[in-house]
């Protein structure tokens, strides 16, 4: 059978190779067999995967590609003639095909393809636990012209299958999908949000749990898992939502039994659920789910007259809370609902009516701020809405909980117990936890009906406000005050160029002494891997040195991959000197043995003095820091940054003894910058901790005095 040409990029060999990115970069300017690209762009090329495995092969660096990556590969390059979704439907019908019937003979050429996909279609449209006909009005739209491409992209999925079975095929190439990020073409939900969001809702006694925008199924199994016996899912992306389906389908396959791994009825559509709802209102026993953000085409003007808007009208920049409504209007009397939303819905003017209304009619229970980027792809603190469709005889809602878990690296644990404690107790009994957790009473929050829970939620006093730790932090102080007074350097006066040169002493730019080779110049590669700010480096890792670093006179403090390339990279020795390449106070470090071994980044100069009979490190670094040195490296200046090029720089040739002073002095200087700033950071901890006991002393002072104050106060 005739296949299509399989791309693949530098990352992608280096990964099939097992070597780093820079290893594939040599191979192809050593080795002139190396393939040649096929596509991309000069910065970014691409190649035949065949004739890179053909390469591989001759030159022993690679055995077999695996038959997963292979078809990852393939999927990848399939990109270009049809988006990404559509070719991971086609691939899982196939797939789901040959796992129901997996002695299923693979044919050889386009017809025999073609004849085994309306089989496999048929497969899925009779999936177990789909409701009736729902799975058939899905996979009509599947009937694809099979081109090249995609015979391709078949066939590997068949290879794959054969080895490592049709389910962890799928599942492997689900995965990969959807850690894609935007990239994949949606916003997909992390599994562990989802679980949270599904534990907030319970398993209900009746009804389905709903996802009136499933994307690709992730709260549905979720649900499944948690116990659900029916899910029902609803999404606007017709591709999405056989995936989806797709994904129960592959689970109810390998069920069985009893308990959570019991088969689970699903029916999942395709359509607008704002405009064309495919499920009857008032009949789901929960909701939960991931609607689309800041959605301007949401039908402001289509449904006007909708009878889902108890709780008013939305605004046409509020799309969020037409899903709050129409989520709630699906559901049964007394039914939980859950939707992670964007932060701005719990304070924007525009909807204050729809959620004063909310509270006051005890639909909206719960507002959970979530850490920054723990939900994929959102730099946003994303939040939680917890909500109970209301009941006609509900008692009025005394508050609305808020917890604010947005400092909390895993915040599952913490969200859980609050939430059991808050679900255990009435909102009277429920015991607050300061900064985190509080009951609000309703109403202090119908004014402006800003449920942002950390508005309403009082700063703890922080810790080591203590008297001791104060007494403990101004003695640090103290010391380091006289450690800074001891350091007040004294430091002979440093003739300018103007006199230098008057004097007849020589001068030479930096440049001309790298090219006599006294000193070496480098700016670093930038770097090959992601790095990390976060604890200590592991095996096999390295220190890196910022720019940041320099200008704060801090250690190394990030850690990464070390590099390979030992002309590209070079670690620090004693003496070196490290200069930021932008700036705005121009500051030229001399690595001290803390620093040696750490490597450079990208954004530093690294300059290596190789004559110290010519040239004192000191000298120099206290030369390039002062301001006549600092104004010739400037080779642009902004009003915020300036570039620095040290090669610009004439130095002062003074004879050495003399340099090895001044140096001795320029030393003295460096130590009191660093007592400096250490003073500095203990004055500010100090501030910063006595403030926090002042304020802990008034809130306290105010408690005591609440009943003696008259309200006109």
């Amino acid at each position: 059978m005739t296949t299509g040409r399989v791309e693949v990029t530098a990352a992608d060999i280096a990964r099939i190779a097992d070597v780093k990115p820079t290893a594939v970069s040599n191979w192809r300017k050593r080795h002139d067999d190396f393939p040649r690209p096929v596509g991309g762009t000069d910065r970014s090329p691409r190649f035949d995967l065949g004739e890179v495995e053909a390469w591989l092969k001759q030159q022993g660096k690679a055995r077999r590609i695996p038959v997963a990556e292979r078809l990852w590969q393939t999927f990848e390059s399939v990109r270009g003639s049809s988006a990404a979704e559509d070719a991971l439907a086609l691939t899982g019908v196939l797939l789901l095909h040959l796992h129901v019937h997996p002695g299923e003979p693979i044919p050889q050429d386009k017809g025999g393809f073609g004849r085994l996909m309306e089989r496999a279609e048929h497969t899925f449209a009779h999936a177990p636990g789909g409701a009736v006909g729902s799975l058939g009005q899905l996979v009509t739209p599947l009937q694809y012209d099979l081109g090249t491409r995609q015979l391709s992209l078949l066939a590997a999925a068949a290879e794959a299958a054969a080895a490592e079975g049709a389910e962890e095929t799928f599942d492997q190439l689900c995965e990969r999908f959807l850690a894609q990020g935007p990239r994949s073409g949606f916003a997909s939900t992390p599994r562990e949000l989802a679980d949270l969001m599904v534990a907030l809702v319970g398993t209900p006694a009746t009804g389905a749990v709903l996802d009136a925008s499933c994307g690709s199924g992730t709260f549905l199994l979720s649900a499944a898992e948690a116990g659900s016996h029916r899910v029902q899912g609803q999404e606007l992306n017709h591709s999405l939502a056989v995936l989806a389906a797709l994904r129960m389908a592959f689970r109810d396959a390998g069920a069985g039994g009893t308990g959570d791994s019991a088969p689970v009825s699903f029916d999942i559509q395709t359509g607008d659920f704002l405009r064309r709802p495919a499920f009857p209102r008032g009949r789901a026993g929960a909701a939960v789910g991931h609607p689309p953000f800041a959605d301007r085409g949401w039908g402001y003007e289509d449904l006007t007259a909708d009878p889902s808007w108890e709780y008013g009208i939305p605004p046409r920049g509020e799309s969020e809370l037409a899903w709050v409504q129409h989520s709630l209007a699906h559901t049964v009397p007394g039914a939980p609902v859950a939707l992670l939303l964007p932060p701005a819905v719990a304070a924007r003017p525009s909807g204050r009516r729809i959620r004063v209304e909310l509270l006051r009619r005890g639909a909206l229970r719960a507002v959970i701020s979530l850490p920054s980027g723990y939900a994929a792809h959102y730099a946003l603190s994303l939040q939680i809405w917890v909500l109970r469709h209301p009941c006609a005889n509900d008692p009025a809602p005394e508050g609305l909980l808020v917890v604010d878990a947005s400092a909390e690296a895993d915040p599952r644990e913490l969200v859980a117990k609050i939430w059991s404690e808050y679900a255990a107790a009435s909102s009277g009994d429920f015991t607050p936890r300061p900064g985190v957790a509080r009951v609000v009473p309703l109403i202090d929050l119908l004014d402006d009906a800003d449920v942002t829970p950390r508005r309403h939620l009082p700063q703890p006093s922080a810790p080591g406000v203590s008297l001791e730790a104060l007494t403990a932090t101004r003695s640090a102080f103290e010391d380091a005050l006289k450690a800074l007074r001891s350091r007040l350097p004294s430091v002979p006066e440093l003739p300018d160029l103007t006199e230098i040169e008057q004097a007849g002493i020589r001068t030479a730019s930096l440049g001309e002494l790298a090219k006599s080779g006294a000193v070496v110049l480098r700016r670093p590669a930038p770097p090959e891997g992601s790095r990390t700010s976060e604890g200590s480096p592991g095996p096999g890792e390295a220190r890196f040195l910022t720019a940041r670093d320099i200008v704060e006179g801090r250690p190394a403090s990030e850690s990464g991959p070390a590099p390979e390339d030992p002309l590209q990279h070079q670690p620090v020795r004693t003496g070196d000197i490290l200069l930021p390449v932008v700036t705005r106070t121009i500051v030229a470090r001399v690595a001290t043995d803390e620093d040696a071994g750490a490597y450079p980044v990208s954004t530093l100069h690294h300059i290596r003095v190789t004559d110290t009979e010519l040239l004192d490190p000191w000298f120099l670094a206290g030369y390039l820091s002062s301001s006549e040195g600092g104004h010739q490296a400037a080779s642009a200046t902004s009003s915020l940054h300036t570039r620095v090029d040290p090669r610009r720089v004439r130095v002062p040739l003074l004879p050495i003894e003399r340099q090895r002073a001044y140096g001795e002095a320029f030393r003295t200087i460096a130590e009191f910058t660093r007592a400096l700033r250490a003073a500095h950071d203990l004055g500010q901890d100090l501030a910063r901790n006595s403030t926090d006991a002042v304020a802990a002393a008034l809130r306290g002072a105010d408690a005591d005095a609440d009943a003696a104050v008259p309200l006109s106060l």
